[in-house]
């Protein structure tokens, strides 16, 4: 076992809890390290024997709402839906309402939704999209179906198209990023090659329309780490246009177009956009496809440029 922090552990072996819980549950004097109360930061070598001496507080339940959902296509065993920007999956600690599943259980009213690996706060998802992206996300309405997405998912047989507004002028019409990411070891919420924990990270970019100081770009991720386009697009030094996480305030300056530079400036979240996703369907054996058309900010800047 590689030397590992006792609340990062946890984390990691138990997924279904927030991080925050697992931190909880260490002070409180609830996990014990051979026998014996740590901290939260407490190194863990291996062999070391771990308790936790009471249950860990329950896991609340997704509750259906009645939000709009924007829906491409529907039948007995998937749910095809264009996600609006700001709208965030699935339910988490601090943001229980509100979100996608919240809206996919209300309008499947009752019917049974995959929940593969006891995840009662992810039901029938198995993918998913950062709060700020919008575009094509496909939900399993059965267990059936979300063990054999999953399974394309994992094996890299779905085909995943993006579109995405960066900061640059490319040299080369298209090409490859090839670069191991992981969790950023100074900031938590954010992803980096610059992690002793990275894991392979492969992205396909074509210029689709080169504008002065910013591209439309047009991505396909072979894999499907979190941040993965973002953190790749930023370390290539073509941030992508809104994304204040991964260093795209700092290239505003380089517009020299006093108008542009002003309308990208109001721009409040990463302009990226799951154009297209191709996959199996897990009963027919058909390969289908769908399209989700650019949303209004996203298109409304283009028409601008």
């Amino acid at each position: 076992m590689e030397k590992t922090r006792l609340d990062l552990f946890l984390a990691k072996t138990h997924p279904h809890y927030s991080r925050s819980q697992i931190k909880k549950l260490i002070e409180d004097g609830f996990v014990l390290i051979d026998g014996q109360k740590k901290k939260p930061s407490f190194i863990l070598h291996g062999g070391e024997k771990i308790e936790m001496i009471r249950r860990a507080p329950e896991i609340p339940k997704a509750e259906p709402e009645a939000i709009p959902l924007n829906i491409l296509h529907e039948d007995d065993d998937i749910l095809v839906i264009n996600k609006e920007a700001g709208m965030v999956v699935h339910p988490a600690p601090g943001n229980f309402r509100g979100t996608l599943v919240n809206a996919v259980l209300h309008h499947l009213r009752g019917a049974p939704v995959g929940v593969q690996n006891f995840e009662p706060l992810r039901p029938g998802i198995v993918h998913r999209l950062d709060k700020g992206t919008s575009g094509v996300m496909v939900v399993a309405k059965n267990d059936s179906a979300h063990k054999d997405i999953s399974s394309q998912f994992k094996n890299r047989h779905v085909e995943k198209t993006y579109q995405a507004l960066v900061f640059g002028k490319f040299s080369q019409k298209e090409g490859v990023i090839s670069r191991p990411i992981g969790r950023d070891a100074a900031h938590w919420r954010k992803f980096s090659s610059r992690t002793r924990h990275a894991r392979e990270a492969v992205t396909h970019f074509k210029v689709v329309k080169q504008y002065e100081g910013i591209a439309l770009l047009q991505l396909k991720p072979e894999t499907g780490r979190t941040h993965q386009i973002r953190v790749h697009l930023s370390e290539f030094h073509h941030p992508i246009v809104g994304d204040t996480m991964y260093g795209a305030k700092s290239f505003i300056s380089s517009i020299k177009d006093e108008r542009v530079r002003e309308m990208l400036m109001a721009v409040s979240r990463p302009l990226l956009h799951a154009h297209e996703l191709r996959l199996t369907h897990p009963r027919t054996r058909e390969k289908i496809g769908f399209v989700a058309p650019l949303p209004a900010d996203f298109k409304g800047i283009l028409e601008s440029l």
